[in-house]
């Protein structure tokens, strides 16, 4: 009877030790278990921040590059936009620099057509040609002023006549020293280009982007200024036809650049007030600004 029941005893003891072994395995195991899902999730949770990541960085790259192609792109229409602007002044810079190149005995030569207009009236003297040039720009600026609607707010007018100014001084002056062309008249080295033609036709570019779009008749009354004004200079033995031609096509360039580069606006605020000033034997610019 003892040793059955000490048997019994032993039997018990090690069926709870094997549970007990089980029980500590599957313990383990679901130890594990949560680990693995633990260092899984934390892996996929790598892979998915990996993922967004570059995704992220292809979005930024994919941005980037497309607002560098539009700027490319808005850089190429602007260029594309002025070199077309650019034919007519540059096609009468080159067909001034033809009638200098030709021999004086064709019909193209600077020294034929001169002596031919000054076979019509050879004492025709005016100055007019002195204060025409800036008729156009004064019409402008004199709308603007009165706060009639052009392109631009009357103080960018201001801005956009005044960098035009000092592009077309740079130019004429820096030419005229340059190429050092004797005038009709004889003795004086400054004849290339007209400063007075350029001014003109600078001036009647000026009112064609301002208000042309009002009438296309207000860019043709400018350009006739203009013309005159280049017509004049030939007829008052101041300059040859080259100097005329030359002098238009550099007085529109001027206009056309600025207007293409000008990317800062002023506000509104008409604070600043800029006119040529017209006196009896010339003329200069005159400017007031309240602080």
């Amino acid at each position: 009877m003892v040793n059955r029941i000490l048997l019994f005893f032993l039997l018990s003891m090690f069926i709870s030790q094997a549970q007990a072994a089980n029980g500590l395995k599957n313990t383990s195991g679901n130890d594990n278990l949560a680990v693995n899902q633990a260092v899984t999730g934390r892996i996929g949770n790598a892979d998915a921040h990996l993922h967004i990541s570059q995704y992220t960085d292809v979005a930024r790259f994919w941005q980037a590059s497309h607002a560098g192609d539009s700027l490319q792109s808005v850089t190429r229409t602007k260029a594309h936009h002025f070199l077309k602007k650019a034919i007519l002044p540059t096609s009468l810079i080159a067909t001034g620099l033809v009638t200098m190149a030709v021999p004086k005995q064709t019909v193209l030569s600077k020294y034929r057509i001169h002596d031919t207009m000054h076979d019509w009236n050879p004492t025709f003297h005016t100055t007019a040609d002195d204060y025409l040039l800036f008729a156009p720009a004064v019409v402008t600026l004199g709308l603007g002023a009165m706060g009639v609607k052009g392109r631009n707010d009357f103080l960018n007018q201001s801005l956009l006549f005044t960098k035009a100014e000092l592009l077309m001084s740079v130019m004429v002056y820096g030419i005229k020293y340059a190429t050092r062309v004797e005038r009709p008249y004889g003795g004086v080295f400054t004849s290339f280009p007209s400063g007075h033609t350029a001014q003109a036709f600078l001036s009647a570019t000026f009112l064609a982007k301002e208000y042309g779009h009002i009438s296309p008749w207000i860019s043709v009354a400018g350009y006739a200024t203009a013309t005159g004004v280049g017509m004049l200079r030939m007829m008052n033995n101041q300059h040859w036809i080259s100097d005329v031609l030359a002098g238009a096509g550099v007085g529109i360039l001027s206009v056309e650049f600025v207007y293409l580069t000008h990317q800062h606006r002023c506000g509104k605020k008409n604070n600043l007030v800029f006119a040529p000033a017209l006196y009896h034997k010339g003329g200069g610019v005159s400017m007031a600004m309240t602080f």
